[in-house]
């Protein structure tokens, strides 16, 4: 099993890295992984004398981060510096390097922002197919709990299995929830009994949920089910205010869209409010065999 060998970590310098790189440690320490720092500065038009001015500037800003990780006993390779499009480098690194994750840290939100995710973190999560681990940098880093909601698409049941794994490996508690979204109206000229098909429709997500259970390893890690009534956003994001939730984990299904559970894609509605820390997963687990 690979145990996150190799993680890219992209340095904003104009923002407070701390819990980017407190994340780095952590992780870093826990699964014995190489980092492989990097900036991408998206200015290409910089005359050469500013352009001297900014590597100069930058190198020390990401030489200054080595020695933390290297005195926090990390293994780091030379960081690297790039200018052009910020995503598209970070996205050719990652794949090149064949990292298992890439790890980025919000930027403050500005007051005329709607989102608190940024566009740049939103731009890499939905272009690369290797797990993207975004941290929050408004709170301080823990891996105490975690949650994992699921809509038994392959991809929630990828990031299901990892946050398993993760859980286990940080003793971390595991809340697994799926959120069951009742009708509430349907046509008059359509002939139904409204309680008898939201009856019936409860059952096949108990079932399936029991299914997806029963095929996963879950001993010795401390964990609860639950199914969710209402608007699934709405649950997940209530969820993780009122219990605390370090860390957040769902599947995302693409570069065309994030994940869609149910009806309505509410992961992208989830994560765009930056609740706490959060992996999205695609097609590549975090931890792969």
């Amino acid at each position: 099993m690979k145990l996150l060998e190799k993680i890219l970590v992209p340095i904003d310098v104009n923002t407070d890295s701390i819990e980017q790189i407190n994340a780095t440690i952590k992780l870093a320490n826990a699964y014995k992984s190489e980092i492989t720092l990097m900036c991408v500065v998206g200015d290409t038009e910089l005359k050469d004398n500013i352009k001297d001015i900014v590597v100069k500037s930058v190198t020390e800003s990401l030489n200054e981060i080595k020695e933390v990780l290297i005195s926090n006993k990390v293994k780091v390779q030379e960081p690297e510096i790039a200018f052009g499009k910020i995503v598209d480098f970070i996205v050719q690194k990652a794949n090149s390097e064949k990292v298992n994750l890439i790890l980025i840290g919000t930027k403050e939100k500005k007051k005329r922002e709607k989102f608190k995710l940024g566009i740049i973190a939103e731009q890499i999560i939905r272009e690369s197919d290797i797990p993207v681990w975004l941290v929050n940098g408004e709170k301080k880093t823990l891996f105490s709990s975690i949650l994992c909601p699921v809509d038994f698409s392959e991809p929630s049941k990828r990031a299901l299995t990892n946050a398993v794994l993760l859980a286990r490996k940080f003793d971390a508690s595991l809340k697994i929830i799926t959120v069951y979204e009742p009708l509430e109206y349907v046509s008059k000229r359509i002939n139904i009994d409204l309680d008898e098909e939201n009856a019936t429709r409860l059952q096949r997500v108990k079932d399936k949920m029991k299914a997806l259970i029963k095929d996963l390893d879950l001993k010795g890690v401390n964990h609860k089910i639950e199914i969710k009534y209402g608007k699934a956003d709405e649950k997940i994001l209530d969820t993780i205010k009122k219990q605390h939730i370090d860390l957040l984990i769902m599947g995302t299904n693409g570069r065309t869209g994030l994940s869609r559970f149910f009806m309505g894609s509410v992961t992208e509605k989830v994560i765009r409010e930056m609740p706490c820390s959060f992996i999205t997963i695609k097609k590549i687990d975090v931890i792969q065999q």
